[in-house]
């Protein structure tokens, strides 16, 4: 079951962070200046060989507001659903669901 890092040292000049873990699976969470949700990384298969997956907004060249999910090789979405699905209820429900919503729908 992941659990929070209490004590994550917050770097100045660097957006707020939280940063859930356990020995599987871990998020970690950046908010913008008014405390709005704007990235998570999940890194996960800890016990093999790490991968992750990050999801942002971004500002186009035309100052649309997009976000992206990128990650560094192909995933099983469904394992990965699971995963967090099981272990993530100390996120809260509406985080674990946004979460789970940007994977489902490929960032979007």
């Amino acid at each position: 079951m992941l659990r929070e890092l209490k004590n994550d040292r917050q770097n100045k000049g660097d957006r707020h962070r939280r940063w859930f873990k356990d020995e599987q699976l871990e998020i970690i969470l950046w908010y913008d200046d008014e405390r709005k949700l704007d990235g998570f990384q999940i890194c996960y298969d800890k016990l093999a060989a790490s991968r992750l997956i990050t999801w942002k907004k971004i500002t186009t060249s035309e100052g649309e507001s997009k976000s992206i999910l990128t990650s560094d090789s192909p995933f099983d979405r469904e394992r990965l659903y699971y995963m967090i699905d099981s272990r993530s209820d100390r996120l809260g429900s509406p985080l674990k669901q946004f979460i789970l919503d940007r994977l489902e729908s490929n960032g979007g």
